[in-house]
């Protein structure tokens, strides 16, 4: 309920002025308590980036900190293939000729009837699909695709349109190229496969691997050769050709650099986190310690490789940022690629240093205990605490400032009657004066 003021009429005061300089001064512990929020609310900001760094880190390390990371492959084809080639982690190294002697093609069957509308509920009859029997009842064209694809017969129904005035027909094709269903059609659909045949007869792929004559139901083609994955796009016209499965090692570079960058990354973070809030960088230097320490421990397991420096990384005094040789790197990986794996990798007894710095990151992320994740809890407690107390706070201001309106207001009300009591006497001694 707002109040009504009489802002000076009597006293010439500007009690408004008056009020709100009074409640400001009063607000005071508010304002504080607002900033210690605005402040709560910037750490865990703050908080959160480091989590997100963080969870970077732990997804770069653990591209490289088990035994099957180090098994990468590469699939080399040549560009004129009628197929491509990928390649899983699970490949074994060798040299393939393959051969391409049919693609995979679905069945399909069009209707020989044309219809003006797809739109219009003209149709009746059934159809029979392989064992499932679907009857429709003053459906339109739309109407019956969606009928049968939601019956889960092994077909997928569509409409084309030839162009004709009457060019709409409905589409039935097989799932896949293994799916040949008998379609018997009466009514407004008439298809008798089982006496014309299908529109387009399916067929299986075909292709010889080594010599060996391999069939597929799909185009895509996995387990011709372990591991690799075929994409056949066309006919083999100039024979057999050569696939080759080799060891990747770039791959493993790949996956190191992009954890040295994601680490400077950190290291960048922590710099500007301290420049702006040197207390709260002073927290993050404990994780960076923490990193810096395994990064530069000694593994305990055999091998020509014991520590990073050993695989030519250094660390930047200053800055503290990772580096690495990469020819030592790439030696290391042509040379001695399991030496490599064991440093990183280690075995059940004693766990390499991205299994080392991978454990010490999934900690740091625990959902309620992690890093990040405690202190944001902890900010989150003590900010619902202080908007509780603004809340209380505000309310006794609002009071207060009712209060004081309506005493001004009181004192306006006095100062007039008595503005009015002494025109009064002032104007009764003037008469007598007269008199």
């Amino acid at each position: 309920m707002s109040t009504i003021t009489f802002s000076g009429l009597a006293t010439g005061l500007d009690t408004e002025s008056l009020i709100s300089s009074l409640i400001e001064v009063e607000r005071a512990p508010v304002t504080l308590l607002e900033s210690k929020v605005e402040y709560l609310e910037a750490r865990n900001e703050t908080y959160s980036n480091c989590n997100t760094l963080l969870g970077e880190l732990a997804s770069a390390v653990n591209a490289f900190d088990s035994a099957s990371d180090f098994n990468s492959w590469q699939v080399l084809t040549a560009s004129s293939a009628p197929f491509s080639a990928t390649v899983g982690g699970y490949a074994k190294a060798g040299s393939y000729q393959v051969e391409v002697l049919s693609l995979a093609r679905q069945q399909k069957d069009i209707s020989a009837e044309g219809f003006v509308s797809s739109t219009t509920a003209e149709l009746s009859g059934s159809l029979i699909i392989g064992e499932t029997t679907l009857t429709y009842e003053n459906q339109s064209l739309m109407d019956l695709a969606d009928l049968i694809n939601d019956a889960d017969t092994g077909v997928t129904a569509s409409i084309i349109d030839d162009g004709s005035d009457a060019g709409l027909r409905l589409v039935l094709t097989a799932d896949n190229a293994a799916t040949t269903p008998d379609i018997l059609g009466s009514g407004s659909i008439s298809i008798d496969s089982a006496r014309d045949g299908h529109t387009l007869e399916g067929s299986l792929a075909r292709l010889m691997v080594d010599g060996i004559e391999i069939t597929s139901d799909s185009n895509t083609v996995t387990g011709a050769i372990y591991g690799v994955s075929l994409d056949l796009t066309g006919l083999s016209s100039d024979g057999a050709q050569l696939v080759q499965v080799k060891s990747d090692p770039n791959a493993i570079v790949e996956k190191i650099d992009s954890f040295v960058s994601t680490y400077n990354e950190f290291l960048t973070f922590i710099d500007e986190a301290s420049a702006a809030d040197s207390s709260l960088g002073t927290t993050f230097r404990g994780i960076e310690r923490k990193l810096q320490t395994l990064l530069s421990n000694r593994s305990s397991t055999s091998g020509s490789y014991n520590s990073l420096a050993a695989l030519g990384f250094t660390t930047d005094s200053k800055s503290g940022e990772l580096s690495y040789d990469s020819t030592t790197l790439s030696t290391a990986l042509s040379t001695n690629l399991s030496d490599l794996q064991s440093l990183f990798v280690g075995d059940a007894d004693s766990p390499g240093l991205a299994k080392q710095i991978s454990s010490y990151l999934d900690d740091q992320l625990d959902s309620s205990t992690g890093f990040s994740a405690s202190r944001i809890a902890s900010n989150d407690a003590n900010i619902e605490r202080l908007n509780t107390s603004i809340e209380r706070m505000e309310t006794r201001l609002e009071k207060r400032e009712e209060t004081l309106t309506a005493q001004f207001n009181a004192l306006e009300l006095l100062v007039s009657e008595l503005n009015s009591q002494s025109e009064y006497i002032t104007s009764f001694f003037e008469k007598y004066n007269d008199d």
